[in-house]
């Protein structure tokens, strides 16, 4: 009997330690963050927009925060970058106003291949949208991205801000 007692608080004790390593582990079913993305491309800015360049911005919703990251890739002569209010059909006179700026050099530069700019969206550093309205915007498809060039002023690539994940 005494056996038995001694194996089977081995045993519980065993369990324990495995059960307490594999919650220490992490899971990979944990929730992650949600993600949204804007694939920047020139016909984005109107049917007949042509441009060598495209970019790329991605957006972190950390809870408190939401992280960018944005990368372009054969962009020449960038003058700005911003996330704009507006759908799918803001585009040149009807482009929607600035809701924040993510890039804008001392002056135009030379080509851009990688990432140019990242940082994070706040309610204490954005006065022009809380977090919240941000979040409805990005999941709804009524905010955009987009690139500015010298050769292009009014944009030479853009996409809608939209959920990845």
């Amino acid at each position: 009997m005494r056996r038995t007692v001694s194996t089977l608080a081995l045993g519980l004790i065993a369990t324990v330690a495995v059960a307490a390593v594999a919650t220490s582990c992490g899971s990979s079913t944990a929730p992650t963050n949600k993600t949204y993305v804007a694939n920047l491309i020139a016909i984005n800015e109107g049917a007949t927009h042509t441009s060598p360049g495209s970019g790329v911005a991605t957006f972190v919703d950390l809870g408190t925060e939401i992280d960018w990251t944005l990368t372009l890739t054969n962009m020449t002569a960038v003058t700005m970058s911003h996330i704009h209010l507006g759908d799918v059909n803001a585009v040149g006179a009807t482009a929607g106003p600035v809701i924040f700026n993510m890039f804008i050099p001392n002056g135009p530069t030379g080509t851009i291949n990688g990432e140019v700019a990242h940082g994070s969206f706040t309610n204490a550093n954005n006065a022009n949208i809380s977090l919240d309205s941000l979040r409805v915007l990005f999941n709804n498809g009524h905010a955009y991205a987009n690139v500015h060039t010298s050769a292009n002023p009014g944009g030479e690539i853009r996409d809608q801000v939209h959920p990845s994940n």
